[in-house]
């Protein structure tokens, strides 16, 4: 009886620390969260300047910081703020040759360091049809595919601080506006200028990486996303023509592709 109880002892004594500590490692089954309704955003990633300016180059860099609530499955509103800078300079822009000939080469240039904020919806279509609890048991790669895709719509404001500029000698804007170099140039405005921005067209892919391993529902994608920001005032180049009886052009638009990472919590 003695030596029963002994090893009766001995054997609780191994498997209680084993069985405790997996105990930990067990997802608590029934009480995961799946109906996880913030995602936060953090990305960065290069821009594109279509302007007034005959692009020769206008490739800058910009980050984003987005945040999404989740109004229905699939459906979410967003807020989303960005810092980077614009640029596009002339065809066969030459910095020591200023002569202006727009049929062979165009001298002007802008560097615009820029900051927006904007509100917009996201659709994820994928995901109207899909059981929220079945998101979290792994499909094939096609049915990920599907349901991270998304397109979404937008509009916001953006500030321009313009910080290298050169504009032709004989701009109709005004002399006070700007700031002159030695050489008589234009290369900065004093102020900065404002625009909005509608639309703002999106169009990405959000695709998770731990999700389908997550104790909690808590878990980290990978986000693709390109957008079409549409200026309605013709300033993120620093540059509005006139198109006749005293009329201005507007229409700047600039590109933002970004490669982030999504937290849902």
């Amino acid at each position: 009886m003695n030596l029963r109880l002994l090893f009766s002892c001995c054997i609780s004594s191994i498997l209680l620390p084993i069985c405790a500590q997996a105990q930990l490692h067990c997802p608590p089954v029934g009480k995961i969260d799946y109906d996880r309704k913030i995602n936060v955003t953090l990305g960065v990633g290069p821009t594109l300047l279509y302007g007034d300016i005959v692009n020769g180059r206008n490739l800058g860099v910009a980050g984003v910081l987005k945040g999404d609530y989740k109004l229905y499955k699939g459906i979410f509103a967003g807020v989303e703020a960005q810092l980077g800078i614009l640029n596009s300079y002339g065809r066969n822009y030459d910095n020591n040759n200023i002569a202006i000939d727009y049929e062979q080469r165009d001298p002007r240039f802008v560097k615009n360091y820029y900051y927006s904020g904007s509100l917009n919806i996201s659709i994820f279509p994928g995901l109207f049809f899909v059981d929220e609890k079945m998101e979290f048991r792994k499909p094939s790669i096609g049915t990920l595919i599907g349901r991270g895709l998304y397109v979404g719509l937008g509009f916001g404001a953006v500030v321009n601080n313009y910080d290298k500029l050169y504009r032709d000698e004989n701009s109709s804007a005004s002399q006070a506006e700007f700031e002159y170099d030695d050489a008589g140039n234009i290369v900065k405005y004093k102020t900065p200028t404002r625009d909005i921005l509608w639309p703002i067209g999106n169009v990405g892919l959000s695709m998770p990486l731990n999700k389908y391993s997550s104790y909690d529902g808590r878990y980290l994608s990978l986000v693709i996303n390109t957008q079409f920001n549409f200026a309605k005032d013709d300033q993120l180049d620093a540059y509005r023509p006139f198109i006749g009886e005293g009329q201005r052009s507007k229409g700047d638009v600039y590109n933002f592709t970004y490669l982030g990472l999504k937290y849902t919590f």
